[in-house]
């Protein structure tokens, strides 16, 4: 499934967004494919990718750790 997000980083940059991004790439990475990151401006950003494994994406997204880094950035994700 082909999907793209739209990314808003209220309380950081778009560099500390994509930095915490970038460290759990290899975990993402089981689940999704052909990935491409978009800086728009310091603030937004959007991703564009394949869906390999809904449920596993899902699963990875709701970890403690994730979570809490998204809310610490202020990281508000829609989808396009």
């Amino acid at each position: 499934m082909h999907l793209r997000a739209h990314i808003k980083i209220e309380n950081g940059t778009f560099e500390d967004w994509e930095n915490f991004f970038k460290s759990y790439g290899d975990e993402r990475s089981k689940y999704v494919k052909n990935e491409k990151i978009l800086k728009i401006n310091d603030q937004e950003a959007e991703v564009d990718f394949e869906v390999t494994d809904m449920d596993g994406l899902t699963a990875l997204s709701g970890t403690e750790e994730i979570v809490m880094n998204e809310k610490r950035l202020g990281v508000v994700t829609t989808l396009l």
